[in-house]
């Protein structure tokens, strides 16, 4: 039985559930069997914005999830919709975004159990797909669900709220059959499970410290809530910040933070002299750490929600499975105060300019000032994997945490322009930093962008295809096939969309940026000059 305006279906119900949960957008394409969502839709709801594909959808929300911490919200229909937002899933669920992907499934009084049929959209478990790539809980329970029922459609998505919520942060799935999403609301109880945090004994971690004079943290993305402690213990410890890609920006406003990536020699250098090492929310991943090729110090420490990983890639001494609170942080600074070991801004500012006025370096360089010294820093950036965007993912000025968000947790291409329309919401200035390959997995989106008045400005970086293969197969000694790109005229592409248009030189890049941030409408600007890749990519992990 179906409410006929829709405001009291299970739909409905879910889209109360998620604004209760502080979710005011989500993202998605209707479909036969889901439009119970669209027809729930009120003043009371959190609105929809319509994309043009599923994987811009779940995009859009990671896009949202990383600027503002809250939980992303995508919505498809069954079978082929919800299968093409695979690619977007992973990279959000990889990189720890807080994202919840809603399908509808086929009718489910059309199916026989466990066999396949040949209704419209069918498939035998449409969550299987995105087990793989889905949070795991501590209890071995994968957040990759389809519903029975109304009570067990609304049960998962109340515990995916909770659970995308608590650390390790990671993404969800709830599969619902178009003919439950329809059904008159039921009454409900809500049965989650909850975890419980233990208690820690931080006596062994406390005197490993104190008895450690050159001490490095390394924050992640997972430390971005508890900045301001981490800067206030790095001050007391006389601490070397370094962070992950996921976490550029935290404590940034600690003497201690290096503002460089740890791919450069001296920032390697300087963790491999310390003697301790304590990571903090972060997993410590291959991109980040050279394959765990660092050179690191004798003893670590990692504190962190799933710390079971790090195990699996170094030597660790203390192991402190916990989330992180404020109370961690003000007995960690009982420990007695250091001495000064290391000048994080000197270091900085002279490797800075060594690759400034270095062959390879000065151009990439120039463009990551250029876009810092311009872009709002209350503004959003976005890099895609481009080599544009691997300059300024990784050399960027941490000014402060959620500023930018870099595609390195799975590396999908074509993620930063339609994550844009999710970070742009929230109307600051939204920069899309993306090479031609990229913006071609979803040009359609400018429409979207176009359509919602977003404020995004898209700076597209031509070099005539895919500019980082093309290096690979170089180095490599490969035949160069398949990277050289046929390409539109761009100024036309803008204006058949009705976006300003110019093609700008890195020299007067900072001009047309603050423009175009003021403007607050879509804007294109094109740079088409070549880029040496930076030392934050693989193939140049070896260099001294």
């Amino acid at each position: 039985m179906s409410s006929v305006n829709g405001s009291n279906t299970v739909a409905a119900e879910i889209l109360r559930l998620l604004r209760s949960a502080g979710v005011e957008t989500a993202f998605g394409i209707p479909g036969v069997h889901n439009l119970a969502f669209w027809n729930a839709l009120d003043k009371q709801m959190p609105r929809i914005i319509s994309v043009r594909h599923e994987q811009s959808a779940v995009y859009a929300a990671d896009g949202l999830a990383r600027a503002t911490g809250g939980i992303g919200v995508a919505i498809t229909t069954t079978g082929p919709g919800a299968a093409n937002a695979i690619g977007a899933f992973g990279e959000a669920s990889i990189s720890k975004s807080p994202v919840l992907l809603i399908a509808s499934e086929a009718p489910i009084r059309n199916r026989a159990i466990g066999k396949y049929r040949g209704f419209l959209h069918e498939m035998e478990d449409q969550s299987a797909l995105f087990a793989p790539l889905a949070k795991r809980l501590a209890d071995g329970r994968v957040l990759a669900n389809s519903a029975s029922d109304a009570k067990d459609a609304l049960n998962l998505i109340v515990e995916a709220i909770h659970h995308l919520r608590a650390a390790p942060t990671g993404s969800a799935y709830v599969g619902i059959p178009a003919d439950i999403l329809n059904q008159e609301l039921v009454t409900y109880n809500q049965e989650i499970t909850r975890s419980t945090d233990m208690t820690i004994d931080l006596k062994q971690t406390c005197e490993l410290i104190k008895n450690s004079d050159r001490v490095v943290i390394w924050a992640g993305g997972g430390a971005i809530e508890f900045s301001g402690e981490i800067a206030g213990l790095a001050d007391h410890l006389s601490a070397l910040i370094l962070t992950s890609f996921a976490g550029r920006g935290v404590a940034n406003e600690s003497e201690g933070y290096l503002q460089l990536p740890i791919h450069e020699k001296e920032a390697s250098d300087a963790l491999g002299s310390a003697d301790l090492l304590i990571i903090i929310g972060s997993q410590f991943d291959g991109m980040n750490t050279k394959n765990w090729t660092l050179n690191l110090p004798n003893k670590v420490i990692v504190i962190d929600s799933y710390p079971e990983l790090h195990a699996r890639n170094l030597k660790v001494d203390i192991s402190l499975k916990m989330n992180l609170s404020t109370e961690l942080f003000t007995e960690l600074r009982k420990i007695p105060a250091k001495a000064k070991w290391i000048d994080a801004k000197d270091l900085a500012q002279k490797v800075r300019n060594r690759i400034s006025t270095s062959k390879d370096g000065s151009r990439g360089m120039a463009l990551v000032s250029a876009i810092d010294s311009s872009w709002p820093k209350s503004g959003q950036i976005l890099c895609d994997m481009c080599i544009a965007g691997y300059w300024f993912g990784g050399y960027s000025i941490g000014m402060r945490p959620r500023r930018v968000a870099y595609p390195v947790g799975w590396g999908t291409l074509g993620f930063a322009l339609p994550a844009s329309i999710g970070a742009a919401t929230a109307g600051n200035p939204t920069l899309v930093i993306c090479g031609d390959g990229g913006i071609a997995f979803a040009l359609s989106e400018l429409a979207t962008i176009v359509q919602e008045k977003l404020p995004v400005t898209i700076l597209l970086h031509d070099d005539g295809g895919y500019g980082m293969l093309r290096y690979d197969q170089s180095v490599m000694d490969h035949p160069k096939r398949g990277v050289d790109l046929f390409n539109p005229d761009w100024g036309l592409i803008a204006k058949g969309y009705g976006i300003d248009f110019r093609a700008t030189t890195i020299e007067n890049l900072s001009s047309d940026l603050a423009t175009a941030a003021s403007k607050g409408t879509p804007q294109m600007i094109l740079i088409t000059e070549e880029l040496y890749p930076p030392k934050t990519t693989s193939p140049r992990w070896r260099e001294d």
